[in-house]
C-alpha cells in the first residue's frame, strides 16, 4: 500500500514535470501551454470536494509564488530605490522557498501544482515591465500590495475552510509572512510619494 502510494505520487510529479517542459520547449511564448492549466487537468477527475479545495489552493499559491519571484527579479534589475531593490530580493527569496515547499506538499498530497510560471504570472510581469523607468518603483509596489491583499484573502479562506490539516498549517505559517510583506510594501509605497498615487 505504501509503495503504491509512493509510486502514484512519483508518477504524478513526473507527468507534471515532463508536460511542463514539453510545453515550454515545444511552443512559442504566445502559444505556450499554461502550467496552471496542466496542473488543474492533472488533478481531475474531482470526486472529493475537500480535495478539490486543496488542489485549487495549492495551485493558486504556486501561481502567486511564481509571480512574486518574477516581479522580484524584475525589480532587482529596474528599481531605482535601493530599499525597493532590497525588498524585492527578500520577496524573491521568500517565494522561492515557498515554491519549493509547495512542490513537496503537492507530492505528499498527490496534488499537481504548476512547475513553471503561469501565463497569469507572466502577464503581471509584462504589465509592470512595460512602465517607464520613472514610474517603475511605484508600479512594482502597487502590484505587490494589490496581489498580497488578494493572496491574504485566499490564505485566510484556506485556514477557515475544510482543508487538509497539513495544508492548513502551511497556510497559517505563510500568512504571517504575507502580512509582514504587505505592511512593508505599504510603508515603502507611502515613502515614495505622490507618483504611486498616479499609478493606481
Amino acid at each position: 500500500m505504501l509503495i503504491s502510494q509512493h509510486l502514484k505520487k512519483s508518477a504524478l510529479y513526473l507527468i507534471l514535470v515532463i508536460t511542463s517542459v514539453l510545453g515550454t520547449i515545444g511552443c512559442s511564448s504566445d502559444q505556450q501551454v499554461d502550467s496552471k492549466k496542466i496542473a488543474m487537468d492533472l488533478n481531475k477527475p474531482k470526486d472529493d470536494l475537500a480535495k478539490e479545495q486543496d488542489e485549487r489552493f495549492l495551485v493558486s499559491a504556486a501561481e502567486f509564488d511564481y509571480e512574486q519571484i518574477l516581479l522580484g527579479k524584475l525589480a532587482n534589475q529596474r528599481a531605482t530605490s535601493p530599499d525597493i531593490k532590497e525588498f524585492a530580493k527578500l520577496l524573491e527569496e521568500t517565494h522561492r522557498t515557498s515554491k519549493s515547499e509547495l512542490g513537496s506538499l503537492g507530492i505528499l498530497k498527490s496534488i499537481a501544482v504548476p512547475s513553471t510560471p503561469t501565463k497569469a504570472a507572466h502577464a503581471v510581469y509584462d504589465e509592470v515591465n512595460a512602465v517607464s523607468v520613472d514610474e517603475f518603483d511605484a508600479a512594482y509596489l502597487t502590484q505587490v500590495i494589490d496581489r498580497h491583499h488578494e493572496a491574504i484573502g485566499v490564505f485566510e479562506q484556506c485556514i477557515g475552510g475544510n482543508h487538509d490539516p497539513e495544508i492548513r498549517n502551511w497556510a497559517i505559517t505563510k500568512l504571517t509572512f504575507l502580512r509582514l510583506h504587505l505592511a512593508k510594501a505599504m510603508d515603502l509605497d507611502a515613502q515614495s510619494g505622490p507618483v504611486s498615487e498616479l499609478i493606481r
